[in-house]
């Protein structure tokens, strides 16, 4: 038998990746587009009956209902399939010599575009934001039809915004109005609006909807999964727009091994305490309809009692209150009282609490809560964030309801709650301040401190977060002595 020493080996394979037109199989997915020869050595390949795979870095969802991505080598299709959804991309890479189809075919797309993408991004909604910011993506964003005082991220509000504005380079829509987006991608077709869950336009052209919020809390149920985690798995069919899957896939992980460590923790703590469940109560003074909104299950707030070892009230069926207004059912003062006096914790998701106790203090001083002063808004880090950047930290939110209720996981540093305030004996806070707009997005969590024997079993082999994908242009050792052995079989047959 003929010998070959390993510098041979090489050599061969470096023949053969000539004969085969050069084309050499990325280890990670493209940063940029492709160059005119990549495009043609990849075009040779194909024809050459190569299985080309320029996405080897891959996203499949594993909490959440409503997306899904089918790669295909040289393009991959992003669909969304939420009931009112029901759409479809195409996304191929950039730089192609052709398109993977014809005027025909492209029919069946909702939009069609190239990643990693690189025009401007058009915000419908503020949950889409932390998103865009963890991705890198914040000097995408080119247009925003949403009111410019929702908008929370400090980079954005406190120095792009304004660097923008005086420039002209940025633009606010009107909200909700279809006809003013249709008439700003007219004038900009290299935009991409981002639209979500309840989008009246879903099939608009160069649009993609995220349905994050719309994640179903009662499907997450049947399905056996967490709502919270379905919801901020979004992050990565976004990253699939810039080809940043590995990022994102990675991001989650980490995400949700620290949620998943905190559940564990605060169940070990309720199990030592050995004490009665906390009661929560949760719900707000609404203006307009003049009652109290009550809770309902399933939802995502029910999802964190629950890991905290506490019970949230819930009305009984038919006494979800009398008062009617727009389809929703509101709880009387009296209604309320009955329901609500005997919690241990009072979470009032929204502003208000001073004005109403203001208002109504001799009906609030009959609440327990409010004589212990365990009542609780969002307003730790300022007054729009919570409808920012809950999603994207999801498990912060668990460590504050955790500590509200008396389940102080143990966390290092020590947690410090960032969203729910105590209306009595602290003053609403902020986000921070930004001193550099191009610093990635700060993830302001705390690690979970596991026990020895605790093992989180996600993922492993995760690779390690990287905020700059490289460039998909290497070829393994491996597939070279592969390459160069096929081809000495073929040569000595």
């Amino acid at each position: 038998m003929k010998k070959f020493s390993l510098g041979a080996l090489l050599l061969v394979a470096t023949s053969t990746t000539i004969i085969q037109g050069a084309y050499v199989a990325p280890t990670s997915n493209y940063d940029r587009c492709l160059t005119p020869s990549e495009a043609e050595d990849i075009k040779t390949a194909i024809s050459n009956g190569v299985d080309v795979d320029l996405f080897p870095d891959k996203v499949f969802p594993d909490q959440s209902s409503y997306w899904e991505i089918e790669y295909h080598g040289t393009y991959k299709i992003l669909k969304n399939t939420q009931d009112t959804i029901n759409t479809q991309y195409l996304l191929y890479q950039c730089g192609l010599a052709d398109m993977p189809f014809d005027e025909t075919e492209l029919a069946q797309f909702d939009s069609v575009f190239s990643v990693p993408y690189e025009g401007g991004l058009v915000v419908t909604a503020t949950t889409q934001i932390p998103n865009i910011e963890i991705l890198g993506r914040r000097d995408q964003i080119s247009a925003f039809a949403v009111t410019e005082n929702l908008v929370s991220s400090p980079c954005l509000s406190q120095l792009l915004i304004p660097e923008w504005k005086e420039k002209g380079a940025i633009t606010f829509l009107p909200l909700y109005n279809d006809t003013a987006l249709e008439e700003y991608l007219a004038a900009n077709p290299d935009s991409l609006v981002l639209g979500g869950s309840w989008d009246s336009a879903p099939k608009m052209n160069n649009k993609i909807v995220i349905s994050d919020v719309g994640e179903d809390p009662q499907k997450a149920i049947d399905n056996g999964v967490d709502v919270n985690e379905a919801q901020a798995e979004w992050l990565e069919p976004m990253g699939s727009l810039f080809n940043q899957e590995k990022f994102a896939r990675t991001y989650n992980i980490e995400r949700k091994q620290r949620y998943e460590c905190h559940k564990e923790n605060a169940a070990k703590l309720a199990a030592v305490e050995d004490d009665a469940r906390p009661k929560i109560l949760w719900g707000y003074f609404d203006d307009y309809s003049s009652g109290f909104d009550a809770p309902a299950s399933p939802n995502y707030y029910v999802t964190y009692a629950e890991h905290c070892q506490a019970d949230l009230l819930i009305p009984e069926e038919g006494k979800e209150g009398s008062i009617e207004s727009w389809g929703y059912k509101y709880m009387s003062d009296e209604e309320w009282l009955e329901f609500g006096r005997d919690a241990d914790v009072w979470i009032y998701p929204s502003d208000n609490f001073n004005k109403l106790l203001s208002q109504k203090n001799d009906l609030l001083q009959q609440f327990k809560a409010v004589q212990n002063q365990q009542v609780y808004d969002y307003q730790m880090s300022g007054g729009e964030g919570w409808f920012e950047r809950r999603l994207a930290e999801y498990d912060i939110v668990l460590l504050d309801v955790c500590q509200v209720v008396g389940r102080k996981v143990e966390t290092f540093p020590p947690h410090q709650r960032m969203w729910l305030r105590n209306v009595f004996t602290e003053s609403p806070g902020t986000l921070g301040v930004c001193t550099d707009a191009k610093e990635l997005f700060e993830t302001r969590h705390m690690e979970c401190v596991r026990d020895e024997e605790q093992v989180v079993n996600i993922d492993e082999d995760a690779p390690a977060i990287s905020s700059e994908p490289s460039s998909a242009n290497h070829v393994s050792l491996a597939q070279a002595l592969l390459a160069s052995l096929f081809l000495m079989w073929t040569v000595r047959t």
